[in-house]
């Protein structure tokens, strides 16, 4: 170990060592980066809230946070309650519901979706998931993590 001791401490293992460190320091940060996040929030159906359900009530709709996604919860015009992610799939934008024109719309890049997620316009490659809803007989609205 005596023997080995002054090797560490010439230039040549000193510059080894501090290549090595740098590639960690940036080795690190980008393998953290490229793992996933782990599931935050509830495993199972959510039920709004009653703010949630009076927004969805006297708006149509609500965005609202669902395990790790942000679901669009609004009443088609035949009062059947309804659940697409709120995330546009052409980049990520917020989607909002438009009753009066039955669609949900993207303002990013003037995407359009019926009432089903499917793309109608725009430049979106794929449509909205879908996720189930429904209203119990005390009025509370649920939405379940699963996609439909």
């Amino acid at each position: 170990m005596a023997e080995k001791l002054p090797e560490l401490l010439t230039r040549r293992g000193f510059f080894g060592f501090s290549v090595g460190a740098w590639l960690v320091s940036v080795a690190y940060p980008m393998l953290r980066y490229l793992t996933p996040l782990p599931l935050a929030g509830p495993g199972g159906p959510v039920r709004l809230t009653r703010a949630e359900t009076t927004r969805v009530e006297k708006e149509k709709f609500a965005i609202v946070p669902v395990g790790r996604s942000r679901v669009l919860v609004f009443e088609d015009p035949s009062g059947e309650l309804r659940a697409l992610d709120a995330r546009c799939t052409h980049e990520g934008c917020t989607v909002r519901y438009l009753a009066r024109d039955a669609l949900i719309s993207c303002a990013c890049h003037n995407a359009r979706f019926d009432l089903d997620g499917r793309v109608v316009s725009g430049p979106p490659p794929r449509p909205l998931a879908r996720y189930t809803a429904f209203r119990d007989d005390e009025g509370n609205i649920t939405v379940s993590v699963a996609t439909a």
